[in-house]
Order: structure tokens, then C-alpha cells, then sequence
């Protein structure tokens, strides 16, 4: 997937390190491609704003603001608005220059309702799956009318977004007819899909026609073998069995 980026912006690396591999774009002129793509295809979430902040200190270096420290101190109160934020050391280290200047974007713009998008796109939808969906599964604990101890499944797709993003979860929501959007004490919110029926009447068809790609389809491919299973066949103990190896399966997939 990393590869299928960089050949699409024609600019990065790809470097791989044990299990992880990352994509990265550090040059001041590869990073004009990637801004112009945002600019021209605008991010929904919160992300933006993360962008905004981006854009506004590669904009300060190119104009040499970092060479005084009336600029540089604007720089570093810039980069801490970041989804990185400075060290408390560094940060300490950096008053004595100068108190660093309070700068903080308008989030008004970003996300009024004229700026969001109206319909989402499925391709996007599966895209924003891949990066953000999680196909797992509830397990509930019951006595049988034997006195026996049985466990039960429950199948689960769901995407979870700060709240402030909210709007995308009842987008998608509203996109595939189905869905409840659950709003958390913590800050977050999720779209969860338990229904077997909507599941197969929904998420299914749509991932089959706009599929899933990288780590997350192998997830879904595993999930949904899960989710036949416990749709066409009659419990018994061998039907458990087979249940029990596929959400082995899945887990290890996570």
C-alpha cells in the first residue's frame, strides 16, 4: 500500500524496519505535492486542522522566519500545535530565547457545514475502513439448560473518530443505511454494525464492490467466514469448534 502512495505522488521513500514500514516525504519541494493534493482533495477530519498548522510552518521556513527569534519562537509554538507537541525540556529550554507567542487557529472554517462534504464516496468509505475499521466480535457468557457454561458470539464492525468528528461517523452511517453511532463520556464516538442481517446486506455487498485493501482486508476475509458461519449454520459442537478457530484466526490478525 506504501508503494501504491509513493507511485501515485512520484515523490518519498519507503523504508521497512522489522514489522513496521513507513512512508515519509521530507524535502521541502516533494512536500509542495502532497500540499497541493490536500488543497485540491480538502481532509474531513479533524486532520485538517493538523494540515493547516503543517502548511503554515513549512511556509514560515521557506521564508527564512526561522533565521531571527521573533520567527523561529513563532515556529516552535506552531510545531507544538502538532500531533507531535515538544518535549516539557525543550519547551523549557526555549522560553529562555523568549516567551513563546500563543498561536491558534480558527477551527470555525475547517468545520463548518459549508466546508464538510454532503455524500461520501465508497471508495473513500473503504479507504477510511481500512485505515480506521475494526472487524472483532462481542463474546457473552451464558449457563445452557444443561447447567453448562456456553459461550456466544456476536460479529462487530466499527470505526471509532474523536467526537469532534462525529459527522463523519453519521455520514457513513447514512451512506449504508444502517448502523448506530454510540457517543462516549471519553471524547470518542463509534459506528458499530452487530446486525447479521445488515451485515450481509450491507457491508458485505459494499466491500465485495469497493474492496478493502492491505492488513485490513485479511481482517475482513477472516471476519467474514465468522459471520457465514454463524449465519448458516445450525449450532452445534462442531459448528463451535470451527466458530472458536475462526476468532482465533481473526485475533491474531488484530
Amino acid at each position: 500500500m506504501l508503494n501504491a502512495i509513493k507511485k501515485f505522488f512520484s515523490v518519498g521513500s519507503v523504508s521497512v524496519a522489522g514489522k513496521d514500514a513507513r512512508f515519509r516525504v521530507r524535502s521541502r519541494s516533494e512536500l509542495s505535492v502532497i500540499i497541493a493534493h490536500f488543497n485540491e482533495y480538502p481532509l474531513q477530519s479533524t486532520k485538517a486542522l493538523n494540515f493547516r498548522y503543517f502548511c503554515e510552518i513549512l511556509n514560515l521556513i521557506n521564508k527564512k522566519a526561522h533565521t531571527n527569534i521573533e520567527g523561529f519562537l513563532r515556529l516552535a509554538s506552531l510545531i507544538n500545535r502538532l500531533n507531535k507537541p515538544l518535549s516539557d525540556s525543550l519547551l523549557a529550554k526555549l522560553v529562555q530565547l523568549g516567551p513563546l507567542p500563543k498561536l491558534e487557529f480558527e477551527t470555525s472554517y475547517e468545520f463548518s457545514s459549508a466546508n464538510r462534504l454532503q455524500t461520501l464516496n465508497p471508495f473513500w468509505i473503504s479507504g477510511f475502513a481500512s485505515g480506521e475499521g475494526s472487524f472483532t466480535y462481542f463474546t457473552k457468557t451464558r449457563v445452557n439448560s444443561a447447567g453448562m457454561p456456553v459461550k456466544d458470539y456476536s460479529l462487530v464492525f466499527e470505526i471509532s473518530q474523536r467526537t469532534q468528528d462525529l459527522h463523519l461517523l453519521n455520514l457513513i452511517a447514512c451512506c449504508f443505511k444502517t448502523g448506530r453511532v454510540y457517543t462516549e463520556t471519553s471524547g470518542v464516538s463509534r459506528l458499530r454494525f452487530r446486525s447479521k442481517d445488515h451485515i450481509i446486506s450491507t457491508l458485505v455487498p459494499h466491500f465485495r464492490d469497493y474492496p478493502l485493501e492491505g492488513h485490513k482486508n485479511l481482517q475482513y476475509l477472516a471476519w467474514l467466514k465468522a459471520v457465514t458461519v454463524l449465519t448458516d449454520q445450525t449450532k452445534t459442537s462442531k459448528r463451535d469448534a470451527e466458530l472458536d478457530m475462526l476468532i482465533k484466526e481473526l485475533s491474531s490478525l488484530k
